[in-house]
């Protein structure tokens, strides 16, 4: 621990202790915060950007020791100033098409976190796991903060890793992961989902892909590697093979990284409500919104993945927004998601190459 400690005073000393602080708010250090002691930096946006371009370097390395960084009180208040900082980095390719959660595109390169209903928790995930092209850094920016809950969740995938056993890893290194989501036909009157919920969690087509061509929807299916079949209902089924262990790029560490924990469908993942309704809405149904198997497409059952669920809950962080926070996190290295809330709640989400 004194090893990060002595980290920590290092990155302050080369951002200039005179301009900002650097701390944890938690014990399980996450995030790294950092402060302006500056003026300068908390009241004039153009000056915080300028200082953010020129010491983003030095964050990148920060990232790489730390997971998440969070910016807390700087000039970050309004749209375009998280834009600004956005501008830094290289888009993640396709943006949102084909990604499992409802978001709209807000300005640019910046997004809706989520449209899930705020009565539902978000489990731990890494951003698009269940594609062939995910995000390698993800940004959060906190317009305005619910009134109640809606903390953002954090967790170090490699001390989940760490926690896995070896027969499980080794297992799933090998069989890999095979990913089904299904988008249902674009909604009209008859086939709309009557319950609320629902109509966010199983998404139309048009959509998701952001067209009502068919053909269209095959072509971007094709250039993002997702396997399609259309079904009689008029919706379609789109699969990825992926694998359950990537090598970070950068520190070339094994780490866990998929989504076979957010979209298995079990009372965990769901809650039993949710699982019990899935069950018996999509009895009949030719195919459900998600479904996750091994690569050769044996189903996985529930308690042979319990010890992610335990995994997870152990380093689960319940990070608390406050106005004008922005949020850097490493995809592969940190998983994110987001408790329930109350009241308005306007969080904003860029993904970066």
């Amino acid at each position: 621990m004194d090893q990060r400690i002595d980290l920590v005073e290092h990155f302050q000393e080369m951002l200039g202790s005179s301009h900002v602080r650097c701390g944890f708010l938690s014990s399980k250090r996450m995030p790294l915060v950092i402060t302006p002691i500056d003026s300068t930096l908390s009241d004039n946006g153009e000056a915080f950007a300028a200082w953010y371009r020129h010491n983003q370097a030095i964050f990148d390395s920060m990232l790489l020791e730390f997971g998440c960084l969070l910016f807390r009180g700087f000039a970050l208040r309004e749209n375009s100033d998280f834009q600004a900082i956005a501008q830094n980095y290289p888009e993640h390719a396709f943006g949102y098409i084909g990604g499992a959660t409802p978001r709209k595109n807000i300005a640019g390169r910046v997004y809706e976190s989520t449209r899930i209903p705020a009565t539902l928790k978000i489990g731990l995930h890494q951003e698009k796991a269940y594609m062939a092209h995910y995000p390698q850094k993800l940004a959060f920016f906190c317009k305005q903060p619910s009134v109640q809950g809606g903390e953002t969740i954090l967790c170090d995938m490699r001390a989940v890793t760490r926690r896995l056993p070896v027969q499980l890893i080794e297992r799933l290194r090998a069989a890999r992961i095979l990913y089904l989501r299904n988008f249902r036909a674009p909604s009209t009157p008859e086939n709309e989902p009557r319950n609320t919920n629902m109509r966010e969690y199983h998404r139309p087509w048009d959509e998701a892909f952001l067209t009502d061509d068919p053909q269209r929807v095959e072509q971007l299916c094709r250039d993002t590697q997702l396997n399609y079949q259309w079904l009689e209902d008029g919706s379609v089924t789109v699969s990825h093979t992926g694998d359950a262990i990537l090598k970070h790029p950068l520190t070339g560490e094994d780490i866990w990284f998929n989504q076979l924990s957010t979209q298995h469908n079990n009372a965990r993942s769901m809650g039993e409500l949710g699982y019990t309704y899935i069950q018996r809405a999509y009895r009949d149904k030719p195919a459900r919104p998600y479904d996750v198997r091994l690569g050769n497409g044996t189903p996985i059952l529930e308690h042979e993945i319990a010890p992610v669920y335990d995994a997870l809950e152990a380093e689960e962080i319940a990070f608390p927004w406050h106005s004008g926070d922005m949020l850097l996190i490493d995809n592969i290295a940190v998983a994110h998601g987001r408790n329930p809330f109350k009241g308005e709640r306007d969080v904003q989400v860029a993904l970066f190459d």
